[in-house]
This record gives structure tokens, sequence and C-alpha cells, in this order.
């Protein structure tokens, strides 16, 4: 953004700067009081404190550079500070305040003694509100927290101006060491007040501030990493699902390594992360697929923002030209199935079960055996994305307004006429406006609540397969489409009713019409089940 602006309402022109997601990220999980003055949600807006733009223009590159300090300074996480820094700092903060309020006739050499005399008082934890409640069970407790009330504040405003992100340790040091100071300065206040110039030793104590050497460089969190690169993947369109579930990824490296610093990943430890998922018998696709290329992802966008300075998990992909063994079909088989609706059209709810719960044991299983869609989107269906078509019947609209759906593109699926006459329309025509499987979370999300209704779903369905298959909850998109290449429906339609992506391009454009899906859905062979046997038979669906 050009500097300097302008803003409405205003004759001074200002320095503005948007603030980098990854910042952004940062400053959220910041106590208000230690966030940079002017620096708002997503931008950066401060007054230059002038109406000339050649005063305004030629004070732009200061404010700028400082501005890249304190983003490097949060980029870097809270860096501690050596006591010769804390007593530099001090001694800023000490000859700042001292020239800015020397000479000043409004405050008399007695009203200075008296700001020096409570200094003390606090010091020793007998002046202020805090000192009288006895709410503390030690000296030092009383203590420290007088001293935190009355220069806590001064320090804050001081680092943030300096934009200085250090630990609650370092910053304490600073408090404490600005009251033995700013007390001293009171009294140099005083004695300036009656006339008193005689030139001040006191400064003398006080060293240059320097930054950390290269050696003493700070860590870098990969809690923090993480979340930056979370906040960012949002910005730019990622599903919540998918970048949560990196995230999760990230909680268990840290947890494996047994530290939370960035830059003491190496390749060695991946590699070591790669043969532990190999010992506990994961499958080399998962590792590949879902570990490496969560890590992949994260640590490369790390990498362009100088976060670190290598990826750590480059040339850590497993090389295996031999897949898994497949031992049995990816499809239920037709006990399976039966088994599994059978039970859902049985499903009693307990006390401690949510209503809703039980809603999704009894219809999602039947609403994927019947449109091939994915167990995770079916469980996000509402209320009003049930519709009745005028020409086409009744039509079930898995959209993203709902919740993650893979593709980002909605998708309409004709409702079998077996669901509607076991009563599917009924449940939805009784139901409130709203999702139909679960309620929204307390934080006004539905990621947490809606995975926890797939879980009881998964468990219910996995008593009724074999170990051997891997995804249950994933067969009915295997079932569904057997099952309808069977009953001669083309694979472009299956395709279009199970929101499979098209194959070519050319089918990309060969759009699947609700008609012709519908038309479809009526081909579609209807699971009949026998209860004393609990087999299932397929019939042709009704004309």
């Amino acid at each position: 953004m050009a500097c300097p602006t302008k803003r409405p309402g205003s004759d001074n022109w200002y320095f503005r700067k948007r603030i980098p997601a990854d910042v952004q990220a940062i400053l959220a999980d910041l106590p208000k009081s230690q966030r940079p003055p002017h620096w708002y949600k997503d931008q950066i807006s401060i007054s230059l404190g002038t109406a000339d733009r050649s005063i305004a223009k030629a004070r732009c590159p200061d404010v700028a550079a400082q501005v890249e300090r304190t983003m490097a300074a949060l980029r870097a996480g809270p860096k501690p500070l050596n006591i010769k820094q804390i007593s530099a700092l001090s001694g800023e903060l000490y000859m700042g305040l001292a020239e800015a309020l020397e000479g000043k006739s409004v405050v008399t050499a007695g009203q200075w003694s008296r700001v020096a005399d409570v200094n003390e008082r606090v010091r020793r934890g007998e002046y202020g509100h805090l000192a009288k409640l006895g709410i503390h069970k030690t000296q030092a407790d009383r203590i420290r927290a007088c001293i935190e009330q009355r220069f806590g504040k001064i320090a804050d405003t001081f680092l943030r101006a300096r934009g200085i992100v250090t630990d609650a340790d370092s910053r304490w040091k600073l408090i404490d060491m600005a009251s033995r100071d700013l007390t001293v300065m009171a009294l140099r206040l005083a004695r300036n007040a009656e006339g008193d110039f005689t030139p001040d030793e006191y400064p003398k104590r006080f060293p240059k501030f320097t930054e950390h050497s290269a050696q003493d460089k700070p860590q870098r969190s990969l809690t923090a990493l993480v979340q930056a690169w979370h906040k960012a993947a949002l910005d730019r369109g990622v599903l919540r699902r998918d970048a949560d579930r990196i995230k999760r990824r990230f909680e268990i490296l840290i947890e494996f390594l047994g530290h939370d610093d960035a830059s003491r990943v190496t390749k060695q430890d991946i590699i070591r992360w790669k043969d532990k998922r190999l010992a506990d018998k994961r499958s080399v696709k998962l590792i590949n697929d879902t570990d490496i290329a969560s890590f992949s992802n994260v640590f490369n966008w790390g990498v362009e923002r100088e976060w670190l300075s290598f990826n750590p998990t480059d040339g850590t992909r497993i090389k295996s030209k031999r897949k898994t063994a497949e031992t049995r079909e990816k499809y239920f088989l037709p006990d399976e199935a039966a088994k599994i609706l059978q039970h859902a059209a049985a499903v009693v709810g307990t006390k401690k079960e949510a209503p809703k719960t039980t809603a999704a044991k009894r219809w999602v299983p039947w609403l994927c055996a019947y449109s091939g869609a994915r167990v995770a989107e079916m469980i996000q269906l509402r209320k009003q994305d049930v519709r009745k078509d005028p020409a086409q019947g009744w039509v079930i609209r898995l959209t993203p307004e709902a919740g993650s759906i893979k593709n980002n593109k909605f998708c309409d699926v004709p409702v079998h006429e077996h669901l509607i006459a076991t009563g599917f329309i009924d449940f939805v025509n009784h139901s409130k406006t709203g999702h139909l499987f679960f309620d929204v979370g307390k934080d006004g999300t539905i990621d947490g609540t809606a995975e926890g209704v797939y879980k009881r779903v998964y468990e219910m369905v996995r008593k009724f397969v074999p170990k051997e298959m891997r995804q249950p909850n994933h067969a009915w998109r295997y079932t569904f489409k057997t099952n309808g290449l069977e009953a001669g429906i083309e694979l472009l339609t299956l395709n279009a009713i199970s929101n499979h992506a098209p194959r070519t391009q050319g089918e990309a454009y060969t759009k699947v019409t609700l008609k012709t899906r519908a038309n479809a859905m009526r081909k579609f062979p209807r699971y009949v089940l026998t209860k004393s046997s609990g087999a299932v038979a397929v019939e042709d669906a009704a004309e």
C-alpha cells in the first residue's frame, strides 16, 4: 500500500499496511495489552502526525522499518531477554520519560516527591487496593501484584512501541527493574522542579541495547507455524475439515518429537516418524499421502515465509512399487449390506444418546446405500436441502452451504422410492429446520459435532464387516456404483449422482440433468431385507 495515505475525515497522513495472514494468526493469540498500537485485525494504520505530505513522506521509511522489525519479532515468537538487555530497556524508559517530563511546570517538586514515595511503597507491597485485600499468600506475591498494577501497563506500552515480543519472565524482570529506575527518575524530576539541573549520573549505569546474536536466535514453535498456516489455508479457501486434519497431524508429531521447536526438526526425525508408523502397521499410502504430505505442505509454507531454512520432509516419501495386497472386494457383499441396513432400520436410541445421533444411525447408511454419497457429506444434510421437484419428485441437495464438500460443488441426488416407502420423507417433514443429524456446536461451528456423529455411525457399521475392510463407511460408494452398473445405469450418470469428478474434459462438458438422474434412480435395484434370514435380495426397481 502506498505511503503516505489519507483516511476520510482526517487531515493527517497515515502509514497503512495489510497484515500478512501468518502475523494475523499470531496477533489473535496475543493478550490485548501486548498488541502493537494501531495494529488492527488485518491492517496497520499509524498516523504520521502531520498534514504536510512532504514531512509525512519523509517519516514513512522509519515507520515502515519499525513495522517490519515488529513483524519479525512476532514471527520469531516470544524472545527471552538477558539481564543486560533488560537494563538497557529500563534505561531507555528512564531517559525517554525524564526528557519528556523535564522542566514541565505543571508538576511541582512536592508532587514528584510524592510520586517517588508512592513508588517506594508499591515496591514494598504497601500501596494500592491490592495491598489491602489480604488475598495474597506471601509478602512476595503481594509485592509482585502491586508492582504489576502500577508499572505493568507502562512496560507493555513501551515494549509494543519498541516492537519487542518477549516471554513472561523477561517482561516481569523489566517491570521490576523499571519500578526502581522510575522511582529514581521521579526524584530527579523533583530536583529539576526546584531548579536543580546538576548533571544526572544515574544513566551511566545503563548499557546500550543490542539484539540477540545469531547463536541466540530464538526458536519458532511448530505450534505457531501450523496455527499460522491453518489461518492462511482457510483464507485461501482450503476446506476447514482438511485444514483441521493437517493441524491435528502436527499435534501428534509434536508429541512424538518431545519438543515444539520448528528449527530442530530434521529429515531424520521424519524418517523416525515414518519408521514408527510402519511398525504400527500403518499403510504406505497413509504415511505418504496423509502424514508426509501434510507435514510437507506446512513446512513448504514455512520455508516460503522464511520461518524455516529447509523442508525436513524432502526425500522422505516411501518408495514402494508394490501395492498393498487386496484380499476382498471394496464394496459390501449382499449379506453385509443386509445386516447393516437391517440393523439401521431397527435402531433404538438410549436416554444418553442425542436423538439426532440416533436418527443418523437410522438413516445415513440407507441414504448412502441409495446415493453413493460420502458419509461425512450426508451427515451434514439439512431439512432445507430436501425438496420436491414438480417433475422429478423428491431430491436431496448436498451443498457446501451445509458443510464441507470434497470438490466444493453441490450435487442433486433423487430420493430412491425405497427411502420414501420406509419413512425418510416423513422423518424430514417432522424435523426442525437445520441439520438433521447433529446440532451446531457451542462455538458456532459444525466440525466437532459432525465428526462425533460420523464416529458413531462408523462404530455401528464396523460391527458387521470384517477387519480386512479398512473403510466401511466409504464402501457405500463402491456398493452403489457396482449395483448401479449391474442395473444398466451409465457410469457418467453414476458419477454425477455420487459426485465423483469427471474422468475427462469431455465428460466435464457433459452435464447430467436432474431428469437423467431421476430416471437412473428409478432403474436402481431396491434392497429387500428378509428379517428371518438377514439376507438381502435385489429386485428390479418399481416401474
